[in-house]
């Protein structure tokens, strides 16, 4: 048999067989065990890809919505007060209960850049006052949630408007 490659194969047996190369890797192809863990592998490698990132964007999403709420709440404590500094002072109360009852995803103690001031006046003589936050997410320490300090602030500007007038 000069036209053919052999090959020694240990087996469990006290022997030893000789079996052709091409033999070795049509049983190897053949023999299925430990497909079944191989596709769950890769199957499973993309789907916490995707779950962790749907998981990430819901923290993101969520902080938004939370600074997004809490500068409304500012802007409408705002309203209640008679002067320049109770409408500052009713604001940071309001935006602080808020921040505060979502300290789950906001870090309140990092969230120094909340900003209330009077930005100027309206044509008809009407306060306006711009209600700031920097966003901080309190799991920014988590490696698939992405840092949210370098988003823009979330503001409004409110006009108060005088009834009377």
């Amino acid at each position: 048999m000069l036209g053919h490659e052999y090959r020694v194969c240990a087996s469990r047996s006290a022997g030893k067989r000789i079996m052709p190369g091409g033999a070795l890797v049509r049983r190897f192809s053949a023999d299925e065990k430990g497909v079944v863990a191989i596709e769950f592998a890769a199957v499973s490698t993309l789907f916490l890809m995707i779950l962790f990132g749907i998981i990430a964007f819901g923290f993101q999403f969520a902080t938004r919505i939370a600074l997004n709420y809490a500068v409304s709440e500012g802007g409408r404590a705002a309203v209640a007060g008679l002067t320049d500094q109770q409408r500052v002072d009713y604001a940071k109360e309001a935006i602080d209960n808020v921040l505060n009852a979502y300290a789950g995803l906001i870090d309140v103690d990092q969230t120094s850049g909340v900003t209330v001031t009077r930005d100027g006046t309206t044509n008809q003589g009407d306060a306006k006052y711009l209600i700031s936050i920097q966003p901080t997410a309190r799991f920014a320490y988590l490696p698939f949630v992405p840092d949210m300090s370098n988003l823009p602030a979330v503001s409004a500007t409110f006009i108060v408007a005088d009834p009377s007038g």
